[in-house]
């Protein structure tokens, strides 16, 4: 059957009803807006997809022909409002499943931009969510990646003195190339992209060259230890990695609290004693989160932190087994965890052990003569102790 023939066999007689057809892509007809001229209607029908399992997901996309690209169209999500139900509740869950169905076609994300009516007088470079061209078939871990697109939207359509981050839900725009289908096969990747996933392709991924560089084989890659020995997430001296593996525990942490307990959260890291501010109505708690690359049976404490957690309604969240890997141009690169949660947390003495101290000495003191020197001195390494 021909994409046309088969679009026109999905969408029947238009009803305003929703029907669902042979692969549970379930079509949402809007010929219905006198806006829309009749003989369009089979390019602007929004699509509801279902996961793997065959459950079909609240949150509605399009495909439409951009240019030289075929576009995926994800509107936005909104709750109730006005006697209004609320709209698009599973945006993240369908974004990341697009994300995945797309990379099991090697398709290429050329650009991706907010496209919300608020924001689509500013310049593309104002509401683009991605600086370059982004292979799905070298991403690692599409959740990460759908994490970055919506992380990227908080701060777009944003007044520059704005106190909060603005919602991360918006309606987007990925402009793709995929093998296999050209600009004109809308309806067909429309249609493709809500059934269930692709048996394995055979053949090489597609390897046109991009503008930057993405993460290959040929990279470090560290990975978790499985030998059951208890670790811990304390001192690390690769400040870059040390960085990367918080980032990746304090965004796990951000997106349960966000997408499975419906708190708006901010990460407040930079400023205060705790990692993310979560509130929900009249609700607020305070977040403090761990992240190791090791199994983490214990946790690095500041004073300020343990303070905190005695005198506010605290949550600890720990992340632990993160996969990280380490690229040529020395950036690191993340996903996965196991992720654990301590509520109403107060850090008790009894599983407190001091690991440093801050020592005042006297005021009085022999001060040592230093010898002078012509030259400066010249060090070798350290033997290491008991070396002699």
């Amino acid at each position: 059957m021909e994409v046309d023939e088969q679009m026109a066999s999905l969408l029947g007689s238009r009803s305003a009803s929703p029907r669902t057809d042979a692969r549970n892509a379930i079509l949402l007809p809007r010929c219905q807006s006198p806006r829309i001229p009749s003989n369009v209607c089979a390019r602007v029908t929004n699509v509801r997809m279902t996961d793997d399992h065959g459950q079909a997901l609240d949150a509605e996309y399009s495909v439409e022909r951009d240019g030289d690209y075929l576009a995926v169209i994800l509107e936005s999500m909104s709750g109730r409002a006005d006697g209004r139900p609320p709209r698009n509740t599973h945006y993240r869950p369908a974004l990341e499943l697009i994300l995945r169905r797309l990379k099991e076609r090697r398709a290429v994300i050329e650009t991706a931009i907010v496209d919300s009516r608020r924001t689509q007088l500013l310049p593309e470079s104002g509401r683009s969510l991605i600086s370059e061209p982004v292979r799905l078939a070298d991403v690692p871990d599409p959740h990460l990646l759908r994490r970055r697109l919506t992380n990227a939207q908080t701060t777009i359509g944003q007044a520059p003195d704005a106190r909060r981050p603005g919602n991360s839900t918006k309606r987007i725009r990925l402009r793709l190339s995929v093998p296999g289908y050209d600009s004109s096969d809308a309806d067909r990747l429309a249609v493709d992209l809500a059934a269930r996933p692709l048996p394995e392709a055979d053949g090489e991924p597609d390897r046109r060259p991009l503008p930057a560089r993405q993460p290959t084989a040929g990279d470090e890659v560290t990975s978790p230890g499985r030998d059951g020995r208890s670790g811990g997430s304390g001192y690390m001296t690769d400040q870059v990695l040390k960085v990367a593996l918080e980032q990746h525990a304090v965004l796990i942490a951000m997106d349960h609290y966000r997408d499975v307990e419906g708190y708006d959260v901010e990460n407040v890291g930079n400023r205060r004693s705790y990692d993310i501010r979560a509130i929900r109505g009249t609700e607020e708690l305070h977040i403090e989160v761990k992240g190791s690359s090791g199994l983490a049976d214990k946790v690095e404490l500041t004073s300020n932190e343990v303070d905190h957690a005695h005198g506010t309604d605290t949550h600890l969240v720990i992340v632990d087994e993160i996969r990280w890997r380490k690229l040529p141009d020395g950036t690191v690169e993340t996903s996965g965890g196991r992720a654990r949660r301590w509520t109403a947390w107060t850090p008790a003495e009894e599983h407190l052990t001091p690991a440093r101290y801050w020592y005042r000495p006297p005021a009085h003191a022999d001060e040592l003569p230093l010898p002078s020197r012509s030259q400066p001195e010249r060090f070798d390494s350290p033997e290491p102790r008991g070396a002699r």
